[in-house]
């Protein structure tokens, strides 16, 4: 009995493999890339190369066949793709594995912002101004992000855009028409998926973001912690570099509870709400493990073994897990950081003039004030070689992509 862990290049991935390997459950990860970070975890008792995700039917048949060999495994997904391609094939993993995951109609209603707004309309929870590009009247106001409706499965295109007069977005609309594609898989079983969506920006999405993580069980009991993302890279919108622990709103973690219990789904979660003064808007919702899920685990929720044992139908074990984790108390400095990163940024955007000596100064004593209480995504002292892989593995994604180099972490855009 054991974990099959995919994604190895995820943080939420190897922080999985570290709660696994602590609590003595055997860790069997596989990618489709030997170097991949968590790979090299002291807590993998065995390393597989499995098909590119790219080969979403290959992927599925090679699962089956490593899952009918080894009955009982716990599978669960570490990104979009997989939370999405588990739900649909769900009913042949599912004869091969100890899974958790509900079906595609409940994590498709949640990776899917058309899906996802009008499971909020019902549940009462906030979104930000949103329309099809289509939609007569084009009544959300300039500026505007120009988005798909999905990340899962993406094969091409533009990720996300945002279109400040009418010529601009005139001109991005055609190109997202023409280059915005999705796999196969995803687009035979949703043939729309393609059409473009436009959604008001509001600037609170560049220096004001709530996270809302952790696990609704599967009579719909929740358990939550909560974080402000207070540096990400780029700097306006981008990937989280900085969290400060939280004090969950009661309001939020059951408006999630509500929008779970809608859409059928039960499983490990992130949420995330532009807050824009009193207004709490929901922009994203992860049903799966995901990056910063170790500070979570730091801070009492043990994501990973509610997810074992719920998979395995230990329901009693989830229940006492679940108690112990709503009752756990914050000392009120913990932070979580990616110091590796956080060090880069402070160093190159201080020298190229997009961070002051100031800022610099004080994002250093923010870091020296919550050492102690600090998560690192990657850095353990247990469990040292995977800072030192993800090191070079940044070094050798800067080499082959200098031009992506420079503007996230010199020119931070």
């Amino acid at each position: 009995m054991g974990v099959l862990l995919l994604g190895a290049d995820y943080y939420g991935t190897l922080a999985a493999a570290r709660a696994y390997g602590k609590a003595g459950i055997r860790v069997t990860m596989a990618d489709e890339r030997r170097r991949a970070r968590a790979l090299w975890s002291r807590h993998v008792a065995e390393k597989l190369v499995h098909p590119p995700l790219s080969r979403p039917a290959e992927l599925v048949d090679w699962l089956v066949a490593w899952g009918t060999k080894n009955p009982g495994t716990v599978l669960y997904p570490p990104n979009d793709h997989l939370a999405w391609l588990f739900a649909a094939e769900r009913e042949r993993l599912s004869q091969a594995f100890a899974m958790f995951s509900p079906g595609e109609e409940a994590v498709f209603a949640l990776l899917d912002k058309k899906r996802l707004h009008a499971a909020c309309a019902r549940v009462g929870i906030d979104v930000p101004r949103t329309q099809g590009a289509d939609d007569a009247g084009r009544d959300v106001p300039l500026p505007v992000l120009l988005k798909p409706r999905t990340q899962v499965y993406l094969t091409g295109g533009i990720k996300g855009f945002v279109a400040r007069d009418r010529v601009e977005l005139d001109a991005e609309l055609a190109r997202f028409r023409q280059l915005v594609t999705f796999d196969p898989i995803l687009a035979e079983r949703h043939p729309d998926i393609a059409e473009p969506m436009l959604q008001e920006y509001l600037p609170a999405a560049e220096t004001n973001i709530a996270s809302v993580s952790g696990f609704v069980d599967a009579g719909g009991a929740i358990v939550a912690r909560s974080a402000t993302k207070v540096l990400q890279r780029p700097r306006k919108v981008g990937i989280g570099l900085c969290f400060e622990g939280r004090a969950p709103e009661p309001e939020l973690v059951d408006k999630l509870a509500a929008l779970c219990k809608d859409v059928g789904y039960h499983g490990a979660f992130e949420a995330e709400f532009i807050v824009d003064g009193e207004r709490r808007l929901l922009i994203d919702v992860n049903p799966r493990f995901y990056s910063q899920m170790g500070f979570d685990v730091a801070r009492g929720l043990p994501l990973p073994m509610l997810v074992y044992h719920a998979a395995r139908g230990e329901h009693d074990r989830v229940r006492e897990a679940v108690a112990r984790a709503a009752a756990w108390a914050a000392r009120g400095d913990e932070v979580y950081c990616h110091k590796t990163m956080l060090d880069l940024v402070l160093g190159l955007q201080g020298l190229s003039g997009q961070m002051t000596r100031a800022e610099v100064r004080r994002w250093r004593a923010w870091y020296t004030r919550h050492r102690s209480g600090a998560t690192d995504a990657v850095r353990d002292a247990d469990d040292r070689m995977p800072a030192v892989v993800d090191a070079a593995e940044w070094v050798r994604h800067f080499a082959r992509y200098p031009r992506s180099f420079v503007r996230s972490f010199v020119l931070n855009r």
